[in-house]
């Protein structure tokens, strides 16, 4: 086994989610980091247009002072009517004719005050055309607050800017595809053709844990997921009737596997130095027993390896996932405090820590998150586990835990999180050991009684900034992989499973294609707060009893309409209606799904 195959992008379970939804997205772009942009546009346009003159800006209250840093500013001026209409129309040529310096700097000079709604979109256009995202978020915004109502193609190219903003290193790397928002939301397109079989892209977590279920039969380097599975973990209580020659036998022949334990506790276990280093500096520090001891509970329920436990759990992927990012958030704020302590030489406030946490947030804030607001109230028993720690003594400062904060960040990863491996599996290792073997037919036989098959893999579950943009599709046309991204780390790549034209959408399936129309629907209503409509679904029927192109119901309830002869997934009431259906689309999707899916898992 090379590659591991993963069907589905949430690992949300479906008891757990109803048809009443919780929404919420953390939009936040902080203040400073807008003004910075902003300034910086300025002084780059001055340059540019060779502008001495020295405007100062009100805006230099909320950024750090800088030597020789030029102040801009438009403070105290009002237009009259007939300038604030020619600048209008200045920046409206200049726009007309490519100068998009020129533009943004006709209606940045305008005061904000007297911008109208036509300045406020010219400038996020301009903004967006060279490529500072931030400050075309900030103009879209002031759009829509200008329009006072409702604008859904403002709304989109908000949308859109933040996509850019978001999205802009990873599009850069992987020129074949585009993101695009509509009023369905946002998706990954073909921007060239892309052949069947074609690698398109990889991707790594941003945050990951194993999954409970796997977590103590199958143990894995927690950082860069690799399978450490020894001999006695393999063996089990096996090992202890073994004699000291048959262990060394067995320990020369199987793969080399170097286990590093945290030095704070026996929890998590990885691969090397570099690995523990890596999880400590990034959220272990938090959650490590040894300086925060309202940890050990968590760590005591995943070691039980329980994923449905009342009052407590209900799912498949770890709670330890939605720790780590908590752990993550704050590591990386105190970080960004201590640097901008460095620089200001004065001890930050609350106002300064709340602005630098919500700077920190950020990075999740493109994962959607929807679902039951009530489903928090069934595990009450995880949310005090989770306030206890994150309200620690040992902690850099408090981060409150509230029902609202918990069940955002549980739908995020219950709506998000891609199973995952390293390909250096479990049974990778023991495979090479019976290669290693194969030759000693003496040892060989010995070791039938104590061999017990192919042991399980490690899984582990992740957020994948781009692969969480991939939308559902019974019909996919790509599906996910492991993949080795780095030397260093292991994530998933996207390989395209039909070909693509330019504009086609990558699609990904989240539930079992295996089953019905009815069944996979309900599943992603229940888990996902969806209908889906993609071409599978609207060109295959739910029963016998009604025509899947008509709609006529059948009069004799003991007569059901002929099944479609090659999927059996559609009913026609005649052949008329079987001929139409088959030239309207169901000659795209007509195929025997149960083969394939049996087919597509055995790869």
């Amino acid at each position: 086994m090379t590659e591991n195959q993963h069907a589905t992008n949430g690992v949300a379970s479906d008891d757990q989610m109803n048809d009443e939804k919780y929404e919420c997205t953390d939009t936040t772009l902080t203040t400073t980091n807008i003004f910075k942009e902003e300034s910086d546009l300025i002084n780059r346009i001055r340059d540019i247009l060779h502008l001495d003159e020295e405007i100062q800006q009100s805006n230099d209250d909320h950024l750090p002072p800088k030597k020789h840093e030029r102040k801009l500013s438009i403070n105290g001026i009002t237009l009259t009517a007939a300038t604030l209409e020619f600048k209008i129309e200045r920046a409206k040529q200049k726009f007309g004719a490519g100068s998009m310096e020129e533009a943004f700097y006709e209606c940045w000079k305008i005061p904000p005050e007297q911008r109208t709604l036509e300045i406020w979109k010219l400038g996020a256009e301009c903004s967006k055309k060279l490529r500072c995202f931030a400050v075309a978020e900030k103009w879209f915004s002031e759009a829509i607050n200008a329009c006072r109502s409702h604008n859904t193609n403002l709304n989109i190219k908000l949308e859109q800017a933040r996509i850019a903003r978001f999205y802009s290193i990873y599009l850069t790397r992987y020129p074949m595809i585009d993101i695009r928002v509509d009023e369905r939301g946002k998706g990954i397109y073909a921007k060239r053709v892309i052949s069947t079989g074609e690698d398109i892209f990889t991707d790594i977590p941003i945050v990951h844990s194993q999954t409970v279920d796997t977590l103590t039969i199958s143990p894995a380097c927690a950082t860069c997921t690799t399978s450490l599975l020894t001999p006695s973990l393999y063996f089990e209580t096996s090992w202890l009737q073994m004699s000291d020659k048959l262990h060394k036998q067995i320990e020369d022949n199987w793969p080399k596997i170097t286990i590093i334990p945290c030095t704070g506790c026996h929890y998590e276990i990885y691969c090397s130095e570099e690995c523990r280093l890596k999880a400590w500096n990034s959220c272990h520090r938090i959650l490590c027993p040894s300086n925060n001891s309202a940890a050990v509970e968590l760590y005591q329920f995943c070691a039980n390896r329980q994923t449905i436990v009342r009052e407590t759990w209900n799912s498949i992927f770890s709670p330890m996932i939605i720790a780590k990012l908590w752990a993550m958030i704050i590591i990386d704020t105190a970080d960004h405090l201590t640097n901008d302590n460095t620089l200001s030489s004065s001890i930050p406030n609350g106002i300064e820590t709340s602005t630098a946490i919500e700077r920190t947030k950020e990075k999740f804030s493109e994962f959607i998150s929807t679902g039951d607001e009530t489903y928090i109230h069934t595990i009450p028993r995880m949310l005090r586990i989770m306030q206890n720690i994150f309200d620690h003594s040992s902690l850099p400062f408090h981060y409150e835990i509230d029902e609202k904060e918990f069940s955002y960040r549980f739908y995020q990863i219950a709506c998000n999180a891609q199973s995952f491996s390293s390909p250096t599996y479990a049974a990778t290792i023991y495979s090479h050991f019976l290669f290693n073997i194969r030759n000693d037919r003496n040892f060989c036989h010995i070791l039938q009684k104590y061999l017990h098959g192919e042991p399980r893999d490690q899984v582990f579950g992740g957020l994948f900034l781009l692969q969480s943009s991939l939308n559902h599709s019974c019909d996919n046309s790509v599906e996910i992989m492991d993949c080795q991204v780095t030397p260093e780390q292991a994530g998933v790549k996207v390989r395209c499973k039909h070909q693509l034209k330019p504009g086609d959408e990558l699609t990904i399936n989240y539930v079992d294609l295996a089953l019905s129309r009815r069944a996979r629907r309900a599943m992603l209503k229940r888990a996902y707060n969806f209908w889906c409509e993609c071409i599978r679904c609207r060109f295959e029927g739910d029963d016998c009893n009604s025509c899947t192109e008509c709609r006529k119901y059948s009069e004799n309830d003991r007569k059901s309409f002929p099944a479609c002869s090659r999927c059996r997934a559609a009913w026609y009431c005649s052949a008329d209606c079987q001929k139409r259906a088959w030239k309207h689309g169901h000659k795209i999707i007509c195929r025997d799904w149960t083969k394939e899916r049996s087919s597509s898992s055995t790869n």
